[in-house]
């Protein structure tokens, strides 16, 4: 229920969409963003910071520079909303997206230069998945969630998980 109400709410959920997904009221999920709110009001003020940049400057950029424009001249109040969410949703997910790519980058210049024996298959959103030789599954996971975890610096740290299986169903 947390999980669902701090990412719902970092993307521009509302209280309708909030009630759909946790089959609570719709008077019980305004009271949950509005506690949320209220216990993290600095999370309220930066994405209201992102809301004003837009429709300021007319564009968003990720932690990399990427930018993602748009024209909030003759637009209606919904379509209004949909950007705001959109700009906010690109801030936090376009920079999840340049992270991964950048690990990925590093993670495949390190097998190429090291001859590794492992090979990336597969990104779903931030999960990486590879192959490589069981007896070198355990160093190759640890050298690449290193990898992963010192991409960029930010004022957080970033922490990665593991999970080694013979298949992909075996991941989770």
């Amino acid at each position: 229920k947390a999980k669902t109400i701090n990412f719902g709410l970092l993307y521009g959920m509302g209280s309708q969409k909030l009630s759909d997904t946790l089959q609570i009221s719709t008077k019980e999920a305004k009271e949950l963003i509005e506690s949320y709110f209220a216990s993290f009001p600095t999370v309220k003020e930066f994405l209201e910071s992102i809301k004003e940049g837009a429709k300021r400057d007319g564009f968003v950029e990720t932690l990399f520079g990427r930018k993602r424009f748009f024209d909030f001249k003759n637009i209606g109040a919904r379509d209004e909303a949909t950007y705001l969410r959109e700009a906010v949703n690109t801030v936090f997910q376009g920079s999840a997206a340049d992270i991964i790519k950048c690990a990925m980058l590093k993670i495949d210049e390190y097998i190429t230069q090291n001859n590794i024996n492992a090979r990336m298959v597969l990104q779903i959103h931030d999960e990486l998945i590879f192959e490589c030789d069981e007896k070198e599954a355990q160093e190759a996971a640890s050298i690449f969630q290193g990898l992963m975890e010192s991409v960029v610096n930010l004022s957080v740290p970033l922490k990665t998980s593991v999970n080694i299986g013979k298949n992909w169903g075996e991941l989770k």
